[in-house]
Formats: C-alpha cells, sequence, structure tokens
C-alpha cells in the first residue's frame, strides 16, 4: 500500500475511535462485540488533550481538539482555552495558544526531577479539567541507534532501524518510541529550465533557467504510531536492538541519504498502560469490529458536576534523542536505486494552439502546474513544442522541501 494512502488511513482511524462513545477502564485487554450504533445517536463534545513535558529544555507543548459527529474527517481545535502547569515547587507555567488549538510556553523549560506537575485547563464553555499529578519515572541513556539489513518476517528485504538503551539506576522501566526520518529527493526528469507563459491568445510559451531549486530536496515523515517496550519481565533495564522501524528495499525514502532521529521516552507504568491500550484500541483497520474503539479514559477528569468528558493523558516524561544517517550505497551495492514515489514512464506533448473550446493544451499544463518541461519535442511535430512530465516528476517540492535542514550532513 502506498505509504501516503497508509497515513491517510490511520489518521481517519484515530479520528473515528475518538468519536465513538464507549466508556472502558483503563488497562481493558479484553475483547468487544461489534454493534451497530444507531443513526439518531447523540455524540459527546469530547475534549482531546495531548500533553507531555519532558526534562530537555526547550518549548513545551500541549494540543487540543475536539470530537465531531461520528462521519466527520475534520479535526477540530479547542481555541481560547486557558493551559496552566502547576508544579509542587510552586512555579505556575502558563502557555499562550500559538495556532488554532496549539498551547507553547513562551519560555523554554524542563520538567525537574523530584518536582510533580499537574495540568489544569479551562474551556471556552466554562468548563475546568485537571490532572493527577505526574513526575518523572526516571533516565535513561539512548546509547545506540542502528540502521542494519534484513529480511524481514514477511520476507521482504530492507533497512531495519533498532535501539539500545541502559538505564544502569534500574528505575526506567516503560519507554516509549517515536521518531522523525527525513530523506534526500532527487527528481528524476528535471531540467535546468521551465516552461512559461507569454500570452494567453495568441497562445504563446518559451523556456526560461528554472526560478528556484526543483532537483534536490528533502522529504520528511513522522512516526503515526508509538513503539511500546517494557523491561519489567527482564532480569536488567537493558534495552536492546529493539526494532524501531523498517524500510523496504525499494522504498523511495531511502534511494539516496537518509536520516531519522528517534526519540526515546521514559514513561510512568500508568502512562505506559494508557498507552498501549490506545494503540490496541486505535490499530484496528476496521474499528467497529473485533477491538472495538471507544472513550478511554486518561488521568485528566472534568471538575464539578459537567457531564463534559475529556481524553488523553498528561505524562512528565526523561527524553533523549539520537540521529544517524546512511546511504542507499551503504546496504546495497549492487541493487538498482528505488523506483521514484509514481510511475515516471510517460512524457507528454501537449498542443499549444487553441482547440476549438478556445484552449491551449500547453498554457493550461503550465499554468495549472500539472506538467513540467522535460526538453524540446524531439520529434518537432508542429504545435507540439515541448516533451513533458508529470509535474511530480520534475518538480521535486511536489513532495519535499527545496531548503536544507539545518541538521543535514551530505
Amino acid at each position: 500500500m502506498d505509504r501516503l494512502k497508509q497515513i491517510k488511513k490511520h489518521i481517519t482511524c484515530c479520528q473515528i475511535w475518538f468519536k465513538t462513545i464507549l466508556f472502558l477502564p483503563l488497562g481493558l485487554q479484553s475483547c468487544i462485540e461489534s454493534f451497530e450504533i444507531p443513526n439518531n445517536t447523540a455524540f459527546d463534545n469530547v475534549l482531546i488533550i495531548e500533553a507531555s513535558i519532558t526534562d530537555v529544555m526547550g518549548t513545551q507543548r500541549i494540543s487540543l481538539t475536539r470530537t465531531s459527529p461520528l462521519g466527520a474527517t475534520e479535526i477540530v481545535p479547542e481555541q481560547n482555552g486557558i493551559v496552566q502547569v502547576q508544579a509542587s515547587d510552586g512555579n505556575t507555567f502558563a502557555f499562550q495558544e500559538t495556532a488554532p488549538g496549539i498551547n507553547d510556553y513562551e519560555d523554554e523549560f524542563a520538567a525537574v526531577e523530584g518536582i510533580s506537575y499537574s495540568l489544569n485547563i479551562a474551556s471556552t464553555d466554562g468548563n475546568t479539567y485537571s490532572s493527577t499529578s505526574e513526575a518523572l519515572a526516571g533516565s535513561a541513556e539512548l546509547e545506540e541507534v542502528i540502521a542494519r539489513r534484513i529480511i524481514n518476517d514477511d520476507n521482504i528485504e530492507g533497512i531495519e532501524i533498532v535501539v539500545n538503551a541502559l538505564d544502569p539506576t534500574g528505575q526506567a522501566k516503560f519507554f516509549r518510541y517515536s521518531f522523525e526520518e527525513t530523506f534526500l529527493l532527487i527528481t528524476p526528469w528535471w531540467n535546468q529550465f521551465e516552461a512559461y507563459v507569454i500570452s494567453q491568445n495568441p497562445p504563446l510559451a518559451d523556456i526560461r533557467p528554472r526560478r528556484q531549486e526543483e532537483q534536490f530536496c528533502y522529504g520528511s515523515s513522522s512516526s503515526q504510531t508509538s513503539v511500546l517496550f517494557s523491561t519489567t519481565a527482564l532480569d536488567d533495564t537493558r534495552v536492546t536492538e529493539l526494532p524501531i522501524h523498517f524500510l523496504a528495499e525499494d522504498d523511495y525514502f531511502i534511494a539516496h541519504r537518509y536520516s531519522i532521529l528517534v526519540k526515546q521516552n521514559v514513561q510512568s507504568e500508568e502512562a505506559f498502560r494508557y498507552f498501549q491500550t490506545l494503540r490496541e484500541l486505535s490499530g484496528q483497520e476496521n474499528v467497529l469490529s473485533q477491538q472495538q474503539p471507544g472513550f478511554l479514559a486518561g488521568n485528566i477528569l472534568v471538575n464539578g458536576s459537567s457531564s463534559r468528558q475529556a481524553t488523553g493523558y498528561f505524562e512528565v516524561v526523561s527524553q533523549t534523542e539520537k540521529r544517524i544517517f546512511f546511504n542507499y550505497e551503504d546496504f546495497f551495492v549492487l541493487e538498482g536505486l528505488p523506483a521514484w514515489a509514481v510511475g515516471c514512464d510517460n512524457f507528454f506533448t501537449p498542443r499549444l494552439p487553441l482547440d476549438r473550446f478556445g484552449n491551449s493544451e500547453v498554457i493550461l499544463a503550465i499554468e495549472n502546474e500539472s506538467l513540467e518541461f522535460y526538453s524540446d519535442n524531439p520529434a518537432m511535430t508542429p504545435g507540439e513544442p515541448f516533451l513533458m512530465v508529470p509535474r511530480i516528476c520534475g518538480d521535486c517540492t511536489v513532495l519535499g522541501s527545496n531548503i536544507k535542514p539545518d541538521f543535514w550532513i551530505d
């Protein structure tokens, strides 16, 4: 399945999960019977909270959204709320809304060992929400992030990303991993010139040097799910060669140069169980059968007698991260490079003269940015001056940014 379709499917699945009202106790592991939801079912306007405070000095962020009716796909941000984190040492951190539903603390701060923190939210509908008091549950060093060539259980050859970590004190037992990947994109059918419109009527077009970088770009993607791991059943607290991510040999993400930033969060047991249950509930493609998605209560409750509900978990975590780079040739020396994101085997020779509807195929292709100039038409067919390709095959900014990230190492 195409990677973009996978991401869209996951997002849709998670959105539907939040819109199905079935109250479940935290830590529920059993299956739930399928059922049909009546068309006239009323769905509560549930506040969805994403809140993690880390021990890394930097901007701390809390995201607020609302559920929407079943069948709707839009994400509804919760705006103009009052968001504060209260520390046990008396400090209060007031967050400011920097984008709809996104609340950042204006100065940098980090969670400190020995201090507990609680989240307080006041929404515009007059309700207030408070979390339990949370503190750091230990720390662990993310020792290594390793890329290695393997054949996985599905008999697919590719690159597996694994991690090693250690807490010599034995306090850190529950881990959650996420990652951000960045990759070099090189346009397969790029030309240093671009087509432009001189006149619509009469239809005239020519070529000129490209005005921006469109041959080399940098794509990015973030993990859509977390990898959860516990050392409670092990003899020590070492995490050894834990698989975090897999990329098939023919994945265009690794066609040239690839980088992955792995983030390790050390959690409390309660937070770990919450995210474990959340993953099990929202990880089904068919959300109305087998393990029925529903409302998962976290550690954030509405104050007073209001019937409103909130879902999410406020956690305080110790976070470490590590980045690695590799080239395709580091692992696949004799194999050809993976194909581009889409097939780019078709070339087009649109007509410049106006058709009977008064349209020029060349002018429309340029103005709609549907085709990119590749070369003059070698056949020199009258009225068909250019050999053109789909924009995605001639302009890498369709898939990524033409600005090199500050962390990128060639």
